[in-house]
């Protein structure tokens, strides 16, 4: 095997476009290509929606640092996303995804995601964008600059170059991994999980529900799990609003609690452990809800019912989990890209019918239901559902 000299990279052929002609030129030039590399630099700290701070282009002729803060005219750029004759390719889109949705309310389409060709080619699911630089180009990437603050101007020397760098070499990457899924045969898949991937981060939660994700929330009875539902939405809308973190308006720990507890003045809640900038900002407005929550009738289907309850669950589940890694080992895919813990919750809470059954799994569809389906359904009949 040859080794490659594995060299600092420097991109030097880069524009920064700073203006709306600028940015209808580039964008009329990339609607010529095939494939394009998309990606975005953003500061999320204290604010519930991250704040944009750039967006690389490349186009395999030309690296483009487009600055959100002095365009005004988006429309050519929104057209590129929107065209469906060119692949947009990202790595590790996950982010990204919101900030398109957010920002254009629109998703690049179609998207490909280079780190899940990266899983379908057998290697790890979260792996790294530098590492298969490395591997595929023998470049080692300067990563300083990842945490800088992409909201300050101007931009420095090394900011643009890191950021030119993450589309300058994306896109022969991208290429070099589709060749392998092309002959690999996992090409449709790679597009499913692409897509399921785009739907996930471009769902918006219902307030009414985000109750069911404070931890702990199944220790609580109907009665305080109303207190706590309110408390959840109240919370959410406000972070929305206010584009402010959740865990910046109030702890969920505090949530718990109040919900918990149903204190009936500020005092109380100091006493639960609030701190004083929450009761000060916030007091009244819980102890409002946890009087409102009182005086709402109870509704038995707000119980939380968890898969550790079930008896059979740590039996059926180390099934499950033994099933998919021996097929991962069989067909050389990670085990955690067929079937995570958390696609093993969802497939055991419908089977044992604490979600609605029209929400059928994901592991019994697409391509995971092509190489799990037949094995799966027989560890299922083995244990048939309890509620």
């Amino acid at each position: 095997m040859t080794n490659k000299k594995l060299i600092e990279s420097h991109i030097l052929n880069y524009r920064l476009i700073t203006t709306n002609e600028d940015l209808h030129h580039i964008c009329e030039l990339a609607v010529l290509r095939k494939a394009v590399a998309l990606d975005t630099e953003f500061v999320r700290t204290k604010t519930y929606y991250a704040e944009l701070g750039l967006i690389q282009l490349y186009d395999g002729h030309r690296v483009s640092l487009i600055d959100p803060f002095l365009i005004t005219e988006w429309a050519p750029f929104y057209c590129l996303l929107k065209n469906k004759k060119i692949v947009k390719f990202l790595h590790s889109a996950g982010e990204d995804i919101e900030i398109f949705f957010h920002f254009f309310k629109t998703l690049p389409e179609p998207l490909i995601d280079s780190q899940i060709l990266a899983a379908f080619t057998g290697r790890p699911v979260s792996c790294g964008f530098s590492i298969l630089v490395k591997e595929f180009q023998g470049i080692v990437l300067n990563k300083a600059e990842s945490r800088t603050d992409w909201l300050a101007r101007p931009l420095s020397q090394k900011q643009c170059d890191y950021a030119a760098e993450d589309v300058f070499y994306l896109l022969p990457l991208a290429n070099a991994l589709m060749k392998k899924i092309e002959t690999s045969g996992w090409m449709e898949a790679v597009k499913e999980e692409c897509e399921l991937l785009c739907q996930r981060r471009s769902q918006i939660q219902d307030p009414e529900m985000a109750y069911r994700d404070i931890g702990n929330a199944s220790q609580l009875n109907p009665g305080q799990l109303i207190c706590l539902k309110k408390l959840a939405s109240w919370r959410l809308v406000y972070a929305r609003k206010k584009n402010v973190a959740i865990n910046f308006v109030i702890q969920e720990s505090y949530l718990w609690k109040v919900a918990r507890y149903q204190p009936t003045s500020l005092s109380e809640l100091f006493h639960l452990g609030l701190d004083r900038r929450t009761i000060r900002q916030h007091g009244l407005t819980l102890l409002g809800l946890v009087t409102e929550s009182q005086k709402t009738k109870e509704d038995p289907s707000l119980v939380i019912a968890y898969l550790n309850h079930e008896p059979v669950y740590k039996k059926i589940f180390k099934e499950i989990k033994d099933l998919i890694q021996s097929i991962g080992a069989l067909i050389g895919l990670s085990h955690e890209l067929i079937g995570s813990r958390k696609h093993i919750n969802q497939l055991l809470n419908w089977h044992f019918g604490l979600i609605p059954k029209e929400k059928r799994p994901l592991l019994l569809t697409g391509w995971r239901a092509q190489v799990l389906s037949l094995e799966l359904t027989k560890i299922l009949d083995r244990h048939p559902m309890m509620i």
